[in-house]
């Protein structure tokens, strides 16, 4: 009884949140539309959404940074266990610990860095890391383009294998290659922009319905042991 009682609250707790917040969202967009019916508690319910937006936002840093100390401690533990891979979590570490104190130490102006370190980690470091990514994304499209005709040659396969060389090919700076750059264009500006346009309209599909299972009870997390 009483967990269902704690149940109900919630579900109350995160829907009466969920319309505050929507409302004072519409509210910003669509003020002359909303204006009227809810004319009375506009300010109370602008101010309370933005307080709402304030809050989420916080707690979405926070879950950050704990799942950042988290990876530390984790990789901490590792090295310290000298387990098989130690050494990249010592340097994964350290590198981690020394832009957090550089940062902070910037920050509260007790030490004067310049801009030369953050040139290096974004330059020397990060750019170096996604090229080497990039090289291991395009090896693993051959790779992927020869298991495909290997196992069964089909329409899908072949367009596949055919779409992976024409981008490839037209990345090469050959002159002879320069009329598939157009083809190219057209494949990225419209297949591929169609692609994730869908995948995001999935992901936000997706959010609409946990969330409305949130609101009305229906999540698991909200349920009682007797409906589990």
């Amino acid at each position: 009884m009483m967990r269902s009682f704690f149940t109900m609250l919630a579900v109350l707790l995160a829907l009466t949140t969920a319309l505050v917040t929507l409302a004072g969202l519409l509210l910003e967009r669509q003020p002359v539309l909303l204006a009227g019916v809810l004319a009375t508690w506009e300010p109370a319910i602008r101010e309370w959404s933005a307080t709402l937006l304030q809050v989420f936002s916080i707690s979405v840093a926070v879950s950050i940074i704990i799942g950042i100390m988290n990876l530390l401690l984790v990789h901490l533990r590792r090295s310290g266990r000298r387990d098989t891979g130690c050494g990249y979590s010592l340097v994964l570490f350290l590198s981690a610990a020394i832009v957090i104190g550089l940062t902070y130490l910037e920050r509260e102006n007790l030490l004067t860095t310049g801009a030369e370190w953050r040139v290096l980690l974004l330059e020397q470091v990060q750019v170096t890391v996604e090229s080497s990514l990039a090289g291991l994304l395009l090896f693993g499209l051959v790779y992927g383009a020869w298991r495909v005709m290997a196992l069964r040659v089909n329409g899908w396969g072949s367009l596949f294998v055919l779409t992976v060389l024409l981008v490839l090919g037209a990345a090469l700076p050959l002159p002879e290659l320069a009329p598939l750059v157009p083809l190219r264009d057209w494949l990225l500006a419209v297949p591929v922009n169609a692609g994730a346009r869908g995948i995001l309209l999935g992901i936000a599909l997706a959010t609409i319905v946990v969330g409305a299972r949130v609101l009305i009870g229906q999540d698991r997390s909200l349920r009682s042991g007797r409906d589990e």
